[in-house]
């Protein structure tokens, strides 16, 4: 019986260490080389933030690849331009792929526009919006924008409007009846001085 125990121990023993190099090599495939912010921001055609509020996954060409098809709600654009809020971001299966993410979750995204759909993985630098990221990303690409928010009214023109149509009157026009009055007020200056003289 102990005889038994201890080959069982030791195959135990044996067994361990191959399914630790197995599950490590499978995480290892992914050989790209980590980048920092910048040069993941450099590299990409837009950098957006969002919630992933759906996500599927289907067979794309052949040798069983499987891609996962995120709906985005964007919120936060830094760079680049995006058709609208709600975005579709495609991660390629294979060991780079991003997978299953959180549902209800803010993740940056680094994507590469192919023309037809918005694409990242690990190695476009796409992970959770933390503030630590979030920071740094601001630090790289400034504030960013708001996605979908409604345009600032523009100031409009003032606009003068004629009265009656009415042309500017000529000068001769304006002045004439301070004029006459002018004149009316000299007449009867002299007229007072002759009849003072007569007294």
């Amino acid at each position: 019986m102990l005889h038994v125990l201890g080959r069982l121990l030791i195959a135990l023993l044996l067994a361990c260490p191959a399914v630790v190099v197995s599950q490590g090599t499978a995480h290892a495939a992914c050989t790209c080389s980590p980048r920092g912010v910048q040069q993941s921001a450099d590299r990409a055609d837009a950098v957006f933030r969002g919630t992933v509020v759906d996500q599927s996954t289907s067979s794309a060409g052949t040798g069983g690849r499987k891609d996962t098809t995120y709906d985005v709600a964007a919120d936060r654009l830094y760079k680049g331009s995006i058709s609208a809020a709600s975005v579709e971001v495609v991660s390629p299966g294979g060991d780079c792929g991003l997978g299953e993410l959180t549902l209800d979750k803010r993740y940056l995204f680094f994507v590469e526009d192919d023309g037809r759909s918005l694409t990242t993985d690990r190695c476009n630098g796409t992970a959770r919006a933390d503030p630590t990221l979030t920071g740094k990303v601001e630090k790289v690409l400034g504030a960013g924008s708001t996605v979908g928010g409604e345009p600032q009214p523009q100031a409009e023109a003032a606009e003068f409007t004629k009265v009656a149509d009415a042309e500017p009157e000529e000068l001769s026009r304006v002045a004439a009846p301070g004029a006459a009055l002018v004149i009316v007020g000299l007449l009867g200056l002299l007229l007072v001085g002759r009849l003072s003289r007569r007294d």
